[in-house]
C-alpha cells in the first residue's frame, strides 16, 4: 500500500481516472459505510472509485454519538454473542485499526439502593470487564471500579448528594467519527481506489435494467 493523500491533484486525477477507464466497482457517498466498502472492494483486488457530493463523513457519519461500546445492555438482555463481538471491535479499533483517533472515556453508573443494586451492576459491569480482556483485545481500558458516595459527588459535583448512595465507574471508548471516515478514504486510495469528494452523481447510464455507469 503505497502513502496516499487527498488534495487537490489527486481529486482531478481520479476524476480523470473514473472518466477514462471501466471499473468494477463505483461506491456513491462517503460516508463510513462507503468508505469502508470502497477499501473492502480494492484490497480484494477490484478496481473501486468513491464519489461523494459534499465532503467526507459530511452527514450522518460526522453526526454520531462517537461512541465506541461495547454493548453493555445487552448483557441484561442475554446476548452474548453480540457484547463478545462488539467488544471485540472495540479492542481492535483502541489497540491495533485506529488508536490514534479512539481514546477510553469514563462513565459513572449512580446507585440508588443500598445493598442490591451495587452487587447487581457491578456484577454486570465485572462480566463486561471480564468479557472484554477474554476477547484478547480488552488491556487498552481500565477496569471498573466502586466508588462511594462521598467519591463519586468528587467526580461528579453537580449531582444531587441525596441522589445517590454510590455509584460504579466504568469504561468504554470515543472516536473522532469524521477523521476516521477520512482514514478510510485515504487508506482505500492508497490500495488504489480512486476517491474524490464534491463530485455530485446526478443519473446513471442504463443498458436495459442494468446501471453502467
Amino acid at each position: 500500500m503505497r502513502t496516499a493523500t487527498l488534495g487537490p491533484e489527486e481529486r482531478a486525477a481520479a476524476l480523470a481516472g473514473m472518466a477514462e477507464r471501466e471499473l468494477d466497482v463505483l461506491v456513491v457517498g462517503a460516508g463510513v459505510v462507503g468508505a469502508g466498502t470502497a477499501l473492502d472492494a480494492v484490497t480484494r483486488g477490484l478496481s473501486t472509485g468513491l464519489v461523494e457530493a459534499r465532503d467526507w463523513a459530511s452527514g450522518t457519519s460526522s453526526r454520531s454519538s462517537k461512541l465506541i461500546h461495547g454493548g453493555l445492555r445487552y448483557l441484561e438482555m442475554l446476548d452474548f454473542a453480540l457484547v463478545r463481538e462488539a467488544l471485540k471491535e472495540r479492542g481492535l479499533l483502541l489497540e491495533r485499526l485506529a488508536p490514534h483517533l479512539v481514546k477510553p472515556v469514563a462513565f459513572l453508573y449512580p446507585l440508588q439502593h443500598k445493598g442490591w443494586e451495587r452487587w447487581y451492576a457491578g456484577s454486570g459491569v465485572a462480566l463486561y470487564d471480564a468479557m472484554s480482556l477474554s476477547s484478547g483485545h480488552g488491556r487498552g481500558l481500565p477496569t471498573h471500579r466502586h466508588l462511594t458516595r462521598k467519591r463519586a459527588l468528587q467526580v461528579a459535583p453537580a449531582l444531587k448528594k441525596d441522589a445517590l448512595v454510590g455509584a460504579l465507574q466504568y469504561y468504554d471508548a470515543q472516536m473522532d467519527d469524521a477523521r476516521y471516515v477520512a482514514t478510510l478514504v485515504r487508506t482505500a486510495a492508497g490500495y488504489g481506489a480512486l476517491a474524490a469528494n464534491r463530485a455530485k452523481v446526478v443519473g446513471f447510464l442504463r443498458e436495459g435494467e442494468r446501471v453502467v455507469g
